[in-house]
């Protein structure tokens, strides 16, 4: 943690309560070529506000959303909570985010009181190169674009530069860059020492969206000069997370995600987060709307098989 003091910027989640259960953002971040507001931040932002509904010790353990439209940046999202249920061990909200009185997005989020288990398993974190060895985001962004004979986008790089989140890309082997599979180191940045679990849930739900989605996209490689493809719509239908352990947003975290299944318009990944010491902590889950044009023969649906997912004693290595 000593490289990651600066203070943490919280406006990015932060909310203002206009009324009984009820939350406006205070801040929206459209991405330069998105058509809507990024849709990582409308998770951690309604998973804020369903936590604001629910006493301690309770945690989420699971959130499970839809995007019914595109977000405006020009204008607030609103958060209604309705208190489904409140158990002893479980409790429930339904969050409805609103703009202009449209409902734009909905969520259902379950919370848990922790209790201990002896029934305990999990896939092993795979063998990558540490964060530190890496490139940061910005660096990987400069080279692809110069490998590529374009032009540096330096309105995308200052962009990057503002976002809560630092990330690490991890470079697959050349003959593996077609495979539906991607994993990157992220981080909060800035120190969240002070902050309680349901900021690093809600951080590490924002942070879940990024390069999400875009997995499903690899096997057709398009941005190589020669692909056979043109994508002409990628955007996120719905979103879960599953939350294992206590972790902290601001140390590294490995997201392995890979994309089992394209086809009929639709996408499919599904991802695993790691802390540095190789636990399981969350998972996650999403499809999207991936529609695109073949600029040759269409030929026979690609396959793949899932190495990440083998059952053997000895870790997995990238």
């Amino acid at each position: 943690m000593s490289d990651n003091k600066n203070p943490f910027n919280e406006r990015t989640l932060e909310l203002q309560e206009v009324g009984p259960d009820t939350f406006l953002s205070v801040d929206l971040w459209r991405p330069k070529g998105n058509r809507g507001v990024f849709g990582g931040q409308v998770i951690g932002q309604a998973m804020s506000a369903a936590g604001k509904t629910v006493e301690s010790p309770y945690r989420c353990n699971s959130f499970h959303c839809y995007f019914l439209a595109a977000g405006s940046n020009d204008e607030m999202i609103a958060y209604e909570v309705r208190r489904i249920r409140q158990g002893k061990s479980f409790c429930s909200r339904l969050v409805i985010a609103k703009q202009s009185g449209r409902v734009i997005f909905m969520a259902t989020v379950s919370f848990q009181r922790p209790e201990p288990s002896v029934l305990r398993h999990q896939y092993a974190m795979p063998v990558v190169p540490p964060p530190d060895s890496l490139l940061t985001r910005e660096e990987h962004e400069r080279r692809r674009r110069e490998r590529a004979g374009k032009v540096v986008d330096t309105e995308k790089i200052t962009e990057y530069n503002t976002l809560p989140v630092e990330t690490r890309h991890i470079p697959l082997p050349r003959d593996q860059r077609g495979l539906p599979f991607n994993a990157i180191w992220l981080r909060a940045k800035g120190d969240m020492s002070d902050l309680g679990p349901l900021h690093h849930q809600s951080m590490l739900a924002y942070a879940s969206d990024f390069g999400f989605i875009g997995t499903s996209l690899r096997p057709f490689q398009l941005d190589q000069p020669d692909t056979n493809y043109k994508l002409s719509m990628l955007v996120s239908l719905d979103h879960t997370i599953w939350f294992h352990e206590s972790f902290r947003a601001d140390d590294w975290l490995l997201y392995v995600i890979e994309s089992p299944r394209a086809a009929s318009g639709r996408g499919l990944v599904v991802g695993r987060i790691y802390n540095h010491e190789g636990v399981l902590v969350a998972s996650t889950a999403q499809e999207g709307v991936v529609r695109g044009t073949s600029l040759g023969n269409e030929g026979e649906a690609l396959e793949f098989t899932s190495e990440i997912t083998r059952a053997q004693g000895s870790k997995p290595r990238l």
